[in-house]
């Protein structure tokens, strides 16, 4: 990176937003406490963290994972400081009061660019307690932020949505969001659209989408993330590979699909074919062939009240251009999502909001699940298909994102439109989950098939996935 590409993104970050301290307070508190507005610019040295966002790679309870990104070559080794936040602290306390822990980072180069990722896993945080913590060196430190408490019990909340980018829209929702101070926010692919046409190149516009949803969300509320097309650039996603931590397994080492649970709630978050250039697709079929079992299994059991699945990619949509469904999904994933009963699909990639009656295979089914298609984070509006199809129970285009309420046996969907000109919010639509009776929970208990009673033909499979991504990127 020579010395005017440095200048030339430390004006570009100067005209970004970054956070200043929001306290979660203790216990369940989410009042702010001498928090500077959003849009306060912060000058950075090359030096200074930037892009720091939060997410659970291991236990959401007792852990949180940070990842921040420095531009100087000779940036000295960053470390992650943390601590809890006790009722005795006050404001300047918090701020500046030792840390009684510290974790040096794993440093990794940032592809395509001279700048570095950084990660650290903060471990045996107290369950009780909010998190206060920093990223960076003696050379430049982030400022000192707080994260509240995971949940220990049946009780949370989520927020879903897709397609977010780098418009007002985009910081919109993502302040609205920050107000509602969610236990976690599953996003659902197309995250910066790096991949997409921008005066920028691919790592600035990253660079830029880091930077907006450092200030407006990303460094208090845990993002959990499902690759899109748009992560699809520079060799199979190498960019998102970097800089999103997710849980890992020996199947999926940089944690491109996995699952984790929080309450009594299974997530498994899939590519959807994202990157189906990577050899692992066959790997995430029986990723997702014995994960639902197991959960289909602790469900009957009594363990679990909800399975929920979540990629960028819709199954059926009414969109228009894309409609009825993409077929290559079907054939891959719905079959599996029906036999062991997924309660919930949330997907992003078509730019409306689609509700559908629990429904499998194009056709409403009681036993089936219900896709939520929340698309519409702030990169743009799309318009629907003439004739709705029957499985929809709710179509809607503005920008918006879907609240989750979860409690035993139940989930309060809550859909927030966004005006585009306040910000304000506006609830659009509400529904309602209810965990399956034993009969119907007993009945998605079924063992675990073999790659050729899944499917006969993954080859064939991966290259029309393969087609089907290059055709939307080139349409996007």
């Amino acid at each position: 990176m020579t010395p005017d590409d440095l200048l030339r993104r430390r004006l570009l970050q100067g005209g970004l937003y970054a956070s200043g301290l929001l306290l979660a307070g203790c216990g369940n508190s989410t009042a702010p406490l001498s928090a500077p507005a959003p849009g306060t610019p912060v000058p950075r040295g090359p030096a200074d963290p930037r892009g720091v966002h939060l997410s659970w790679r291991e236990d959401p309870l007792t852990s949180r994972t940070v990842t921040w990104f420095t531009d100087d070559p000779a940036t000295p080794a960053q470390r992650l400081d943390f601590g809890p936040v006790t009722s005795d602290m006050s404001d300047a306390m918090i701020q500046s009061a030792p840390f009684p822990a510290s974790v040096t980072a794993d440093t990794s180069e940032t592809p395509f660019v001279e700048a570095f990722t950084h990660q650290a896993t903060a471990r045996d945080l107290q369950t009780d307690l909010p998190m206060r913590y920093r990223v960076g060196s003696d050379a430049g430190w982030s400022p000192v932020r707080v994260v509240p408490p995971t949940p220990t019990g049946d009780h949370f909340r989520f927020v879903h949505f897709g397609d977010h980018g780098r418009t007002q829209d985009s910081r919109n929702v993502a302040r609205a969001i920050r107000r509602m101070a969610p236990d976690f926010a599953l996003l659902a692919g197309d995250l910066s659209y790096a991949s997409g046409s921008s005066s920028l190149g691919p790592q600035e516009v990253w660079d830029e989408w880091f930077d907006l949803v450092e200030a407006e969300l990303g460094a208090e509320t845990i993002l959990m993330t499902a690759a899109g097309n748009h992560e699809n650039e520079g060799n199979n996603g190498v960019a998102y590979r970097n800089r999103m931590a997710m849980p890992t397994s020996t199947v999926s080492p940089d944690g491109t699909f996995y699952t984790f649970q929080l309450g009594r709630v299974q997530f498994i978050i899939s590519t959807g074919g994202a990157f189906a250039t990577d050899g692992t697709l066959v790997t995430e079929i029986l990723f997702l062939e014995t994960q639902l079992a197991r959960a289909a299994l602790r469900r009957a059991a009594g363990e679990l009240d909800f399975i929920v699945v979540s990629q960028h990619f819709t199954i059926w949509t009414d969109q228009e251009g894309r409609g009825p469904a993409n077929f290559a999904l079907v054939a891959l994933q719905e079959n599996i999502f029906v036999r062991y009963g997924v309660d919930l699909l949330a997907v992003g990639h078509d730019h409306i909001y689609q509700r559908s009656h629990p429904m499998s295979f194009g056709l409403r089914n009681p036993l089936g699940y219900v896709q939520i298609t929340s698309g519409c984070g702030g990169v743009g509006i799309r318009g629907f298909e003439p004739r709705i199809q029957n499985w929809s129970a709710k179509e809607l285009a503005e920008p918006l994102f879907v609240e989750y309420v979860v409690s035993r046996g139940r989930i309060d969907a809550i859909t927030h439109g966004v005006d585009s000109e306040t910000g304000d919010t506006h609830v659009v639509d509400t529904f309602t989950l209810e965990r399956r009776g034993g009969e119907a929970a007993s009945a998605a208990v079924l063992p675990v098939r073999d790659v050729a009673s899944l499917h006969p033909d993954y080859d064939r499979l991966a290259r029309r996935t393969m087609f089907r991504n290059r055709l939307l990127l080139a349409r996007c």
